[in-house]
């Protein structure tokens, strides 16, 4: 029998994430950007639902292009809430967008962002048990002060540490979940 993180075992499209994507660094700017796209995307729902959009997501934002969508504009943004292969948040969707366009001039930014306050180095927490909020609190806030100041919208705390897990700045993978980097 094959040990995971218990949350991977709810539906087999969280096992395959688990298992290939999940906690795996990432270090392409691009990368990165997808990353805390769907993440952004997620809050609020589960990351179920995310994987079951993300086909759609990806067409419909061309792989969450950085170029492609900072050329976007409010009225394309209207239209693509009106997509039923998408998250129908105009919230979200707008969010991501002004991202991009934050992150244009310079997406490399975003790598240094994410990479530099751990010395390009993954954290493994050697985690018995999942953390919670209160766990990471004094390490998330530098992150979302960065990013806040940098113009990124959409956020918060549990977000961007669902973020640095997703890309693998921290491996929370339990200590016996079998896919541990």
């Amino acid at each position: 029998m094959t040990n995971r993180c218990s949350w991977a075992e709810k539906s087999p499209e969280l096992l395959i994430y688990h298992d290939t994507i999940w906690g795996k660094p990432v270090k392409s700017a691009a990368g990165l950007f997808r990353g805390l796209s769907l993440e952004i995307m997620q809050a609020g729902l589960t990351f179920q639902t995310i994987l079951k959009y993300e086909e759609g997501l990806n067409e419909v934002l061309h792989h969450f292009s950085i170029n492609y969508l900072a050329q976007l504009s409010p009225d394309d943004v209207d239209l693509i809430c009106e997509n039923s292969k998408v998250i129908r948040n105009h919230q979200k969707i707008a969010a991501i967008v002004h991202n991009a366009k934050m992150l244009q001039e310079n997406p490399s930014q975003l790598v240094e962002m994410t990479w530099d306050p751990v010395h390009f180095t993954q954290l493994d927490h050697y985690l018995v048990t999942p953390l919670h909020p209160d766990d990471y609190r004094y390490f998330i806030q530098p992150y979302v002060k960065a990013f806040k100041q940098l113009g990124l919208q959409r956020i918060g705390p549990v977000t961007t540490y669902s973020f640095l897990q997703a890309v693998g700045v921290v491996n929370d993978h339990l200590l016996a979940c079998q896919f541990r980097n």
